[in-house]
């Protein structure tokens, strides 16, 4: 599993590459939830990432792993223990960062959902913004919860789709996945 200093800096290798796509007038802004706790998250995040960057709807992704409190990113298997200050800080920016954005994408990994994701979701949602979910694994093997199935506006299955998504104008789609 990367390092969380080698994941940051992958991360912001993504967004320096990504510098010269052309983006169409009133490109959006958009939050993106994800986990990065496990390597499955992990090579889901930076996929994610980079399509979002090279999506020409799309003039600015907030990735709240690029501005935890302090610059201090909590990594399970690192010498960094959060406290309660970094907590809420690192809370209340991304709370911040998602009433800032146009809209909410959440990375749902089949097997391996983060919580804080769900939750970030669900916090786009009682604002009553868009938000779109990216399901990504085998949903039919391991279903996925209801409420990250039923509440985004929209979902993707690909980065391949995630790169050419149209966050302009969000076509609503219905999971069709199994749930629990």
């Amino acid at each position: 599993m990367l390092s969380m200093d080698e994941l940051i800096q992958q991360l912001e290798d993504i967004r320096d590459a990504a510098s010269d796509v052309k983006k169409v007038p009133g490109a959006r802004t958009i939050y993106l939830g994800a986990g990065w706790f496990s390597d499955r998250q992990i090579e889901t995040l930076l996929a994610s990432y980079k399509a979002l960057n090279n999506n020409p709807t799309i003039s600015y992704v907030h990735v709240p792993l690029l501005n935890q409190f302090g610059g201090q990113a909590f990594d399970e298997n690192g010498d960094f223990n959060p406290d309660f200050t970094w907590a809420v800080a690192t809370y209340n920016a991304d709370i911040t960062a998602i009433q800032n954005t146009d809209l909410t994408l959440g990375v749902i990994t089949a097997g391996n959902e983060d919580s804080g994701t769900a939750f970030e979701l669900g916090y786009a949602a009682a604002l009553g913004r868009p938000s779109v979910a990216f399901f990504d694994g085998d949903w039919e093997a391991k279903p996925i919860n209801l409420m990250p199935a039923i509440g985004p506006s929209s979902y993707v299955r690909s980065t391949d789709e995630l790169a050419t998504f149209n966050f302009m104008s969000i076509a609503t789609r219905v999971y069709e996945g199994k749930i629990i």
